[in-house]
């Protein structure tokens, strides 16, 4: 049998002339395509104008998506400094995925002023769109127990009279957010690396955890339990709050069949 001869189409392109049209959308061509009568200085502000005109175009594009998204919600000036640091970090954003997520801020900010920090827009200005679906899925993972603070709720302890301490955990990795992705949200500075655990749960105080706006209650019947979980920075509170992702149906489930063997459990729906 002969092996398959490799084709060319639209989107499948060899690397020179995927470098060759990565270098004429950006104006850095001109020795690829050999003599040319058009100077380094000329090329030089081709490829300034080229750069101005693409980062117009962002900016128009991100506000016209913000324009787009529905609500008659009554809204404020942004403020000024916090608008200009915006614009002058919009305008490198030529991702669509990332254009929407750079709408999305905002459009919540001029219905709530105050609402992302200029840290955390510079921190959003280094993300890829790699690092923006991480930071999605853990999003969904997260809950909320105790305060407003994100965590992702991995597990807990407990002690035994005859084995000591004993844990029983949920492996992140089997919702796609494998230990690497933890390591990768923590160097962006939106997640703390070390593991924490909760307080002594209490018998008498049920504990309510909440997953995408949705509670369930547990009242706990068995001694010196710890929740175990990964708690998101500040930052990673303010960024993740601006994502509208649901729990994934497999993390609930499995979630609450960790969490039954310590008391009775319930939840709203």
């Amino acid at each position: 049998m002969k092996p398959k001869t490799a084709t060319l189409d639209n989107k499948i392109k060899n690397r020179k002339a995927l470098l060759l049209q990565l270098a004429e959308q950006r104006g850095i061509a001109g020795l690829l395509h050999g003599d040319t009568k058009i100077s380094f200085g000329e090329r030089f502000m081709i490829r300034h104008q080229l750069d101005q005109a693409a980062r117009q175009k962002n900016l128009e594009t991100i506000i016209e998506l913000a324009s787009q998204q529905d609500g008659d919600e009554v809204g404020n000036d942004p403020d000024p400094d916090w608008l200009s640091h915006y614009l002058k970090l919009a305008e490198n954003i030529r991702h669509p995925a990332m254009q929407q997520f750079w709408a999305n801020i905002l459009s919540q900010e001029v219905l709530s002023p105050g609402h992302c920090s200029i840290q955390a827009l510079s921190c959003l200005r280094h993300m890829t769109q790699k690092d923006a679906l991480l930071l999605q899925k853990a999003s969904a993972l997260g809950c909320h127990f105790g305060d407003d603070n994100l965590r992702l709720l991995c597990g807990y302890q407990y002690k035994t009279l005859l084995q000591g301490q004993r844990q029983q955990r949920l492996n992140l990795g089997r919702y796609r957010l494998p230990y690497a992705g933890l390591l990768q949200l923590s160097e962006l500075g939106l997640l703390h690396l070390a593991e924490l655990e909760s307080g002594e749960l209490s018998l008498t105080a049920p504990l309510t955890v909440v997953l995408s706006s949705q509670p369930m209650t547990l009242q706990p019947q068995r001694k010196g339990v710890r929740l175990l979980y990964y708690r998101f920075t500040t930052i990673g509170n303010e960024l993740a709050a601006l994502i509208t992702e649901s729990t994934p149906a497999d993390y609930r489930r499995d979630l609450q069949d960790l969490l039954a063997p310590l008391g009775q459990l319930s939840q709203k729906t």
